[in-house]
């Protein structure tokens, strides 16, 4: 036995022993995702599997026509079941059916000489969009909720957030959306992403704080804003302006809730952590060039921020001093900001376009822009 495979039993046998996962890859200079590819293959019963398996095609002909036929079938599965057809998630079904996996790129050959590959969608052009600039990992965040689920009839929801740039994803399972649950899992998602420059969101109540009050910050806007945090606001009614997370939202729902099982909320936690690990380490997105998420990371030259302690500070947090808050609002023919029930008069150039409406909350003023251009000032104060 080699010493790579000596290190593969032995972290398998320090994680049964009870020491946390990241200690034992902290002491072996090692990542999550070898440890839990190590850990999915330990089997007591079955000598060598602590051995590295070749990828090499050593044979060709019959073996490349099964394969040919296998890629064949579980996209044309997959297309009946529903769900995603890519490359990508048919070879994540091949090993999960213990399949000697091909290159990304030979699925796509096969796909295409077996006409099954689905022509790219050309978005027509409309109205510009004011969106926050990605440009580097860390610059933004889109944040949503998945639920509500069940598991052993117990309600959970999932945190889900990820990070615009590289596709860099985190699940987090919470047992409600209330304030004392929500805290605890934007802190943990933060000590895995890190802390995000803008974190963009939908109008949730919790997000906020109180309708009935909307100048009054809620706690997880506080906790945003004492981070350095900007909190960016979609439109009302357009999910799809958080078409990032939206989209592997539908990704966990397909290839995490509806296909691994589950008995308990703690199995959940345990599980979409594994599914996390898997998604960043293995998920190739084309618009990073075909790199996975963690290979983008690790190629960049950004230093992501990280909580500089364990666990979120104690609650209430004070009221902010400082920081900012922008709001992305349609502007229909009645000429009308909406914030949070309360309404702001916009001149008629703004008719028909997205404004963005940015609160400085030290200088308790909020500015709103169209095409880049400040159209108007008002005293705005969060409390």
């Amino acid at each position: 036995m080699d010493g790579h495979q000596v290190e593969r039993l032995l972290a398998v046998e320090r994680y049964r022993r009870g020491e946390a996962i990241g200690a034992i890859c902290a002491s072996l200079k090692r990542s999550r995702s070898w440890f839990y590819k190590w850990l999915s293959r330990a089997n007591p019963e079955e000598t060598g599997w602590n051995e590295e398996r070749s990828r090499r095609r050593h044979d060709t002909g019959a073996c490349e026509e099964n394969l040919r036929t296998r890629i064949i079938e579980t996209r044309r599965r997959l297309e009946a079941a529903g769900t995603f057809v890519s490359a990508q998630m048919i070879a994540w079904e091949l090993e999960d059916e213990q399949i000697e996996l091909p290159s990304i790129s030979t699925i796509k050959r096969i796909l295409k000489v077996a006409g099954l590959t689905v022509p790219k969608r050309r978005m027509p052009k409309g109205t510009k969009y004011p969106a926050p600039l990605a440009m580097e990992p860390g610059s933004v965040h889109q944040f949503d909720f998945v639920g509500p689920r069940y598991v052993a009839g117990k309600r959970f929801y999932s945190l889900n957030g990820i990070d615009v740039s590289t596709g860099r994803a985190a699940a987090e399972p919470i047992q409600s959306r209330a304030t004392e649950h929500v805290i605890p899992g934007l802190w943990n998602v933060w000590t895995r992403m890190g802390i995000p420059s803008i974190l963009q969101l939908d109008n949730e109540l919790v997000f906020f704080g109180n309708r009935r009050y909307p100048r009054a910050t809620g706690q997880m806007m506080r906790l945003c804003l004492a981070a350095g945090v900007e909190l960016v606001f979609i439109p009302i009614r357009e999910p799809w302006r958080n078409g990032v997370v939206e989209k592997f939202n539908d990704h966990w729902n397909r290839m995490f809730y509806r296909r691994v099982k589950m008995s308990s909320f703690d199995v959940v936690r345990s599980e979409s952590l594994q599914f996390e690990s898997r998604h960043n380490s293995t998920w190739r997105y084309q618009k990073i060039g075909g790199r996975t998420p963690n290979d983008a990371l690790a190629q960049s030259t950004v230093d992501l921020r990280f909580p500089d302690r364990p666990t979120p500070p104690p609650m209430p947090f004070g009221k902010p001093t400082d920081g900012r808050v922008s709001f992305i609002r349609f502007i229909r023919s009645d000429l009308s900001l909406e914030i949070f029930g309360q309404r702001f008069p916009m001149p008629a150039e703004a008719t028909h376009e997205y404004v963005r409406a940015t609160v400085d909350v030290a200088a308790q003023r909020m500015t709103v822009v169209l095409h880049d251009q400040v159209i108007q000032t008002h005293s705005y104060s969060l409390g």
